[in-house]
C-alpha cells in the first residue's frame, strides 16, 4: 500500500523545476492552481549547473555566490506560496541540472514535476531540440512530467535582475494569456507583504 495513503486522503507532492522568479512565474502559477484545488504540497527545486563540470573559466569564477543568490530567490517565492495557503519548501542543489532534477523528484516521490518550456518549434513536440533540459526529463524522469508552454515574452529576460540580484515577482496582470484566457494567481512583492 502507498505510504502516502492517510485514511484514504493521498497527500499529493508536486516539484517545480524552477529558474528564476520571472522565467518560473508561469510554471510556479500552474502549478499552485494545482496545489490548491488538490491540498498538495510544491516544493520548488532549483539546480545550479556544477562549475567542475561546466568548464575551466567556471570553476576559475565560481563563488557560492549563485548559490546564495538562488537560495534567496527559492525563499522568496516560496513565502508567497505560503502566504496563498500552500504548503511550500524549497530545495537548492549543484550537479547536471537535468539528471538531478529527475532524481531529486524520483527521490522526493513526487507525484508530478513542473517544467516549463518555450513553445516547441516545428516537428513532434516530444523532440525538443530546443530544449535539452526538457528532452532529457521527458525521456529520463521516473516521474510524470507536466510541460507548461511559457509566452515567448520579453519580460521572461531577467539577466538584468541576476546580475544586481534585484528581483520582483511578476504580477498577475503580467501574465495574463489570452490564448487560454488564464490568468496567473502569484501577487508582487508588494501583495504578499501586505
Amino acid at each position: 500500500m502507498d505510504p502516502r495513503l492517510n485514511h484514504g486522503v493521498t497527500e499529493m507532492k508536486f516539484v517545480v523545476a524552477f529558474s528564476s522568479p520571472k522565467r518560473s512565474a508561469v510554471t510556479v502559477n500552474a502549478a499552485a492552481r494545482h496545489a490548491k484545488a488538490l491540498g498538495a504540497e510544491v516544493i520548488l527545486l532549483r539546480v545550479i549547473p556544477d562549475p567542475q563540470k561546466v568548464g575551466v573559466v567556471a570553476q576559475l569564477i565560481s563563488t557560492s555566490r549563485p548559490q546564495e543568490k538562488a537560495q534567496k530567490q527559492v525563499e522568496a517565492v516560496v513565502a508567497l506560496l505560503q502566504a496563498q495557503g500552500i504548503q511550500a519548501s524549497g530545495i537548492v542543489k549543484e550537479g547536471e541540472v537535468a539528471k538531478t532534477i529527475a532524481e531529486t523528484a524520483q527521490s522526493l516521490a513526487a507525484d508530478l514535476l513542473f517544467v516549463g518550456t518555450q513553445a516547441p518549434g516545428k516537428g513532434p513536440m516530444f523532440f525538443q531540440k530546443r530544449d535539452p533540459i526538457v528532452s532529457y526529463l521527458i525521456e529520463h524522469a521516473q516521474v510524470s512530467v507536466c510541460l507548461i508552454r511559457l509566452p515567448d515574452a520579453p519580460m521572461l529576460d531577467d539577466t538584468d535582475d541576476l546580475k544586481t540580484g534585484n528581483f520582483e515577482l511578476p504580477t498577475a496582470e503580467q501574465f495574463t494569456n489570452p490564448s487560454s484566457g488564464a490568468s496567473q494567481e502569484i501577487p508582487s512583492s508588494e501583495q504578499a507583504q501586505e
